[in-house]
């Protein structure tokens, strides 16, 4: 927690479900001493009534080591989780299912179909995308820079609008490096719970070397209208039971965002707990599939559902923690992380 934002230190302060102020201090003090850092942290979560294990949740420090640990990560895997066109690619090679790319481009270079175009005009970026659409046979195009993460700079082209979308859009191309895919079609069963974006699974692996293991898993929903399902983009985060793939009872919102906890989308009111996720066991396979081909030692793997089954969308070597640990009630109680934490510390 940023105390510079006022925007999160109001949420704290409004909370009726805090514990007392002094449980709070008295926690406070433990985790400082233990974890030796100023728990921030706390107040993002582990400050509500009902959490009893607020040290099995992971500090920011921990996070940092778990990131930059040799053990785990080497730049040679790496490499090819980090960079989108990379990673579509080798999927692509090793018949690892995920969306299929027509395009891409690297500023005004454009490339489809073995060719290349200089492109610097949008009347000639349109004529680009209407021979994608053509070539693909796809109602829209889902458009991603190279290397960004959290929703950031996606959007996507419907077949129907898109000259005028990239009347407006179209110089944001220009300026970066991106990879144009098909988008997926997502599972009606999960379109009931919010339609507009593609929701997609987060589910955690540890490879030590010869095995590959499922940690945690949740499922993230776009809301408000929004296209992409990132809580970083003001999306909700709901927990998963492994190995069921069920849903839990409560789904929630960084603090970002105004924070909240929910049994039920705010948008549609689709009901969260008893949930099932349709294909999961599907969705488990194909990333253990990835994990063995991308023998990193921690990844955080995005799942989207499809009617033909579960597709990749991509892979993170630094997830973003916060909402597995929070889903998951405390990560540190995992035995698959505990291994991980083991990896990090071997010599």
């Amino acid at each position: 927690m940023h105390f510079q934002d006022p925007g999160r230190i109001k949420v704290f302060l409004k909370d009726a479900q805090k514990k007392n102020v002094l449980r709070i201090f008295k926690e406070v003090l433990v985790l400082w001493t233990t974890k030796k850092e100023v728990p921030l942290y706390y107040f993002k979560h582990l400050y509500k009534n009902g959490i009893e294990n607020y040290r099995d949740y992971l500090s920011p420090g921990e996070v940092r080591t778990i990131h930059g640990s040799p053990n785990l990560h080497k730049s040679e895997y790496t490499s090819i989780l980090h960079n989108k066109l990379n990673f579509a690619l080798y999927c692509e090679r090793n018949a690892i299912r995920t969306p299929e790319l027509v395009g891409h481009n690297f500023g005004g270079s454009f490339f489809a179909d073995k060719e290349r175009w200089q492109i610097s005009q949008t009347g000639a970026l349109a004529a680009y995308f209407e021979r994608l659409f053509a070539s693909s046979g796809s109602d829209s195009i889902f458009i991603r820079p190279l290397a960004l993460n959290g929703g950031q700079g996606c959007f996507r082209l419907d077949r129907s609008t898109y000259k005028e979308a990239l009347a407006r859009t179209g110089r944001n191309i220009f300026s970066g490096d991106h990879i144009f895919t098909e988008t997926s079609q997502q599972h009606n069963a999960i379109d009931a719970i919010y339609a507009k974006s593609i929701n997609t699974l987060r589910i955690l692996t540890y490879f030590d070397g010869e095995k590959a293991e499922i940690l945690s898993s949740f499922i993230r929903i776009g809301a408000g209208g929004s296209i992409v399902d990132n809580g970083s983009s003001g999306g909700l985060f709901v927990g998963i039971d492994d190995p069921t793939g069920i849903l839990k009872r409560t789904g929630y919102r960084d603090m970002k965002f105004g924070g909240g906890e929910f049994t039920k989308h705010p948008d549609t009111g689709f009901v969260f707990e008893g949930f099932q996720i349709p294909l999961f066991r599907e969705a488990c396979e194909l990333v253990l599939k990835a994990a063995r081909h991308i023998p990193n030692g921690f990844i955080g793997w995005d799942v989207a559902i499809t009617p033909e089954g579960p597709t990749l969308i991509e892979g993170n070597e630094d997830p973003h923690l916060f909402m597995s640990d929070v889903t998951y009630g405390g990560l540190l109680a995992n035995p698959g992380m505990q291994k991980v934490m083991a990896a990090v510390t071997a010599p």
